[in-house]
């Protein structure tokens, strides 16, 4: 089998092994990386520089790359940023900041995770495997995660009929502010550095790299939250990214698998 790779664009190659093999490298340019979630490079040079993406270290020479967990947040901070009317920074943050994100659906929906456990013939190893199919359209399907801006102001997620407030914009819609409980300690209290293992996958404490990703917070009163759910369960507007949905079209047009939306 041969990988025809050059600097982390790919490349025609034949059968969807080699397509796997590549995207299992997770090395991927500016251009790999806007062809599957759509956000510029422009865009994404403002995000590395607040913090949000970082980069595969290498030498500055060298063409910048980006691993497939960065292409994932990538491809949910597009559709906030371009239809949700929110800036980079405010896109960024509130993706950053979803635990179920960052530690469960990047995993969960992955090509290569995918390929393996249908191979392995893993419990619904060809069901997730099928997301990668050139018969099949991805859709959306019932138990998708969703991200959500509910009432111009709180940010929640979850599932479609259940979903969780993890914070709020500020006032002025510049910045996001985190509930206490909702999200990582470690994005809110500095408490050390990134330990060695953690190299290349999502940890915390990656969160306290740059001034940026230091998020205000704040603890909801019982009284709050109460009136959060009221708020949740009979809102004035409702602003959601299908995450789930969002991740398997990007994974697609990643990998141009025909029938790609």
């Amino acid at each position: 089998m041969t990988d025809k790779r050059q600097y982390g664009s790919l490349e025609l190659m034949e059968g969807a092994e080699s397509a796997i093999v590549w995207y299992g490298n997770s090395r991927f340019n500016a251009a790999d990386m806007q062809r599957a979630t759509g956000l510029s490079e422009r865009s994404q040079r403002e995000l590395l520089k607040l913090g949000i993406l970082q980069a595969v270290p290498q030498s500055r020479t060298a063409t910048r790359l980006f691993d497939s967990r960065m292409l994932k947040r990538a491809a949910l901070i597009y559709p906030m940023h371009e239809h949700g009317g929110l800036n980079l920074q405010v896109s960024g943050k509130l993706i950053y900041a979803n635990t179920l994100l960052e530690s469960l659906l990047y995993d969960s929906i992955d090509p290569w995770h995918a390929h393996q456990r249908m191979v392995d013939k893993a419990p619904h190893g060809e069901r997730e495997w099928s997301w990668f199919s050139t018969t099949e359209d991805p859709g959306k399907q019932p138990g998708d995660f969703y991200v959500s801006l509910i009432n111009r102001h709180f940010i929640a997620s979850g599932f479609a009929a259940s979903q969780q407030v993890y914070g709020h914009l500020t006032d002025d819609g510049s910045d996001i502010i985190v509930f206490r409980g909702a999200v990582w300690d470690e994005l809110i209290d500095r408490s050390g550095t990134v330990p060695d293992w953690a190299a290349g996958e999502f940890h915390p404490k990656s969160a306290l790299a740059g001034k940026s990703r230091i998020f205000k917070s704040r603890t909801a009163s019982e009284f709050e939250r109460d009136a959060i759910k009221r708020v949740v369960d009979s809102p004035t507007s409702i602003f959601s990214v299908n995450a789930s949905l969002t991740l398997r079209v990007a994974l697609r047009k990643l990998l141009r698998i025909n029938g790609a939306s």
